[in-house]
C-alpha cells in the first residue's frame, strides 16, 4: 500500500490549514503539529510517507526536529519550509539528507510535485527494506524451508525429526542455520521476523 500521509509541522497555523486544504485535494492524508514538541510527542514511526518541516520555529527549530528524526527513520523524507533566504540552513539541510527546501510563499504545483516525488521516494525506500528483510528466506535450502514451516507451527525437534523421517541432530543442524542465515537470537524473534510483528518480552 503506497504511503499518502504527510506530516506538516509548522507553528503558522494559517499556513498548516493551508497545506492541509492543498494536500488533502489531491487525495492525501495530513496529520498537522503546531510545535516541535508536538511533533517529537506524537509521531510514530511508519505511518508517514513525507514530513513538511518549518525551518524557523520557536523553542525547536526544523533542523532541530530533522537531526531527531534521522536517529529514529532516517529514510523518511523531510522537505524544510522556508519563509527566509536562510541559504546557509537549507544548505545544512540538503547536507544532512533533507529531501528539499521549498521557500514560501509557496508555488502550489510545484509544492504537490515534490511532494509526490517525496512520497514515491519513501514507498520505493519501504519496499526496497521489506526485499532486504526478507532475502535471507530466499538462501534457505527445500529442507530448510520445511523446518521453517515447523518451527513457525511451533513443533518441537523431536516432532519435525519424525515428520521428516530425519535424526533430532539433523534438525537442529538445519535450525542453526535457519538462525544464522535470518541474523536472529532467539526462535521468537525468529518467528516474528517471519509473520511480521516484534518479538515480545
Amino acid at each position: 500500500m503506497r504511503l499518502t500521509t504527510v506530516c506538516i509541522v509548522d507553528d503558522d497555523v494559517q499556513v498548516r490549514r493551508y497545506l492541509v486544504d492543498v494536500l488533502t485535494s489531491i487525495g492525501l492524508t495530513t496529520l498537522e503539529f503546531s510545535s516541535g514538541e508536538d511533533f517529537m510527542r506524537r509521531w510514530r514511526p511508519g505511518e508517514t510517507g513525507c514530513v513538511l518541516l518549518d525551518i524557523r520555529m520557536p523553542r525547536i527549530t526544523g533542523p532541530e526536529i530533522h537531526d531527531w528524526l534521522r536517529q529514529r527513520s532516517p529514510q523518511l523524507p523531510v522537505i524544510f519550509l522556508s519563509g527566509y533566504a536562510d541559504v546557509p540552513t537549507a544548505v545544512r539541510a540538503m547536507r544532512l539528507g533533507a529531501f528539499d527546501v521549498i521557500e514560501k510563499p509557496f508555488n502550489v504545483q510545484h509544492l504537490i510535485e515534490r511532494v509526490n516525488t517525496a512520497l514515491h521516494l519513501a514507498e520505493e525506500r519501504r519496499v526496497a527494506e521489506t526485499t532486504s528483510a526478507n532475502s535471507w528466506r530466499q538462501s534457505l535450502t527445500p529442507r530448510e524451508h520445511d523446518i521453517l514451516s515447523a518451527i513457525i507451527s511451533g513443533k518441537r525437534n523431536k516432532l519435525i525429526a519424525a515428520e521428516l523421517g530425519i535424526s533430532e541432530r539433523t534438525v537442529e543442524s538445519h535450525r542453526a542455520s535457519i538462525m544464522a542465515k535470518a541474523k536472529a537470537h532467539s526462535t521468537a524473534e525468529l518467528v516474528a521476523m517471519v509473520v511480521g510483528q516484534a518479538p515480545t518480552s
